[in-house]
């Protein structure tokens, strides 16, 4: 049997390796690693600690890099909260990729974090840990904000949906395919049984 641990939020058993729990949707706050303010893992300054709206976000003084744990970067990338901001302007900026690809640790628990395009189409590279947060360089909290204002999330949101019902065509023409050589088969089969051959 599994060590439990009691949710936070709901206060059911979870697993005790569980971050977020399945019965509410609670995020686990046992793992937090490293205490608030975290290092900058570009240019190893302590992060500024800056609050808005009680959330804490955390700021190098230096290269202008953010810090924000999963959940305030969800929060932050809200459709909802994005279309509010009355002084985004309505285009989307795409960056070219960087020359030289550097991957940083996590300011948490220092494990390497991995690179990924934000929602796969945005031009963006965020660098992510999978348990504490998002690290985003100088401005790109304001180019993924730019993005959703200019309907980005609802183009991939659309081209995945693409992607899948190719699959699904693919899979029926499969399906198809082997139900047409099942029938063949049971039905030479049925011939031979029949006629004695």
């Amino acid at each position: 049997m599994n060590p439990t641990k009691r949710c936070a939020h709901c206060g059911k058993d979870i697993n005790e390796r569980s971050l977020i729990c399945p019965f509410c949707g609670g995020e686990s706050l046992s793992d937090t690693g490293q205490p608030f303010p975290p290092q900058c893992p570009r240019c190893l300054k302590a992060l500024d600690v800056y609050t808005q709206d009680s959330e804490k976000y955390g700021i190098c003084p230096r290269c202008g890099g953010l810090w924000l744990d999963r959940g305030e970067f969800r929060r932050a990338t809200r459709e909802s909260d994005v279309y509010r901001k009355e002084n985004l302007n309505s285009q989307s900026f795409h960056p070219p990729l960087p020359e030289a690809i550097a991957y940083i640790p996590c300011v948490r628990c220092h494990k390497m974090m991995n690179r990924k395009n934000f929602a796969r189409i945005s031009g963006v590279i965020i660098d992510e840990c999978g348990r504490h947060g998002v690290w985003l360089d100088a401005g790109e909290l304001e180019k993924i904000r730019l993005f959703i204002a200019d309907g980005g999330l609802e183009r991939a949101q659309d081209k995945e949906i693409e992607k899948n019902r190719l699959q699904i065509e693919g899979l029926a023409t499969r399906v198809d395919q082997a139900a047409f050589v099942n029938k063949l088969i049971h039905f030479w089969n049925f011939k031979r049984w029949f006629f004695g051959g």
